[in-house]
């Protein structure tokens, strides 16, 4: 007869240790988005594209901390522990491109991550809680590709 435990030792492990290393600095990510929003390039955008970046950037923000605060709360429920985040040194990008790509790559990094936290789950509370923080990891990348070919086809038209 099959018996087949779900999931095994090795990925609740690795999973819990993903999820470890996904609990941010905060401090480091709230420099970032601060960053970003300071250095939007308003003078070659209509103040509507500006507003409207502006506004992705800090929903964007809002969600990657209501993240954060999800992963603390199920690392310290699945290990009895709280999760101690490494505060990483803020190096600000070279230009507002520069961010958006840094964003975007960090978000596409992001979902490979939690899709194998996701695998080493215990129960469907803690990969529903998962699935949702990955989808919004996904919103995330198209919100940054618009942003990106906004920015980019602003830059076109003023040359």
């Amino acid at each position: 007869m099959f018996n087949y435990n779900y999931p095994t030792s090795k990925s609740f492990i690795n999973s819990v240790n993903l999820m470890q290393q996904s609990v941010e600095g905060e401090k480091s990510d709230a420099l970032f988005y601060e960053w970003l929003i300071n250095n939007i390039p308003t003078d070659i955008l209509t103040k509507k594209q500006s507003k409207s970046i502006k506004d992705t950037i800090e929903s964007i923000r809002e969600d990657e901390i209501s993240h954060n605060k999800m992963f603390k709360q199920m690392y310290s429920q699945l290990t009895g522990i709280d999760a101690a985040p490494v505060e990483e040194e803020f190096i600000p990008p070279e230009n507002f491109i520069e961010g958006i790509i840094k964003a975007l790559n960090g978000e596409l990094n992001a979902v490979k991550r939690y899709r194998q936290i996701m695998n080493g789950m215990p129960n469907l509370y803690f990969r529903d809680n998962i699935f949702n923080i990955l989808t919004d990891e996904l919103r995330h990348a198209s919100l940054y590709n618009y942003i990106y070919t906004t920015v980019l086809d602003a830059q076109k038209q003023t040359k």
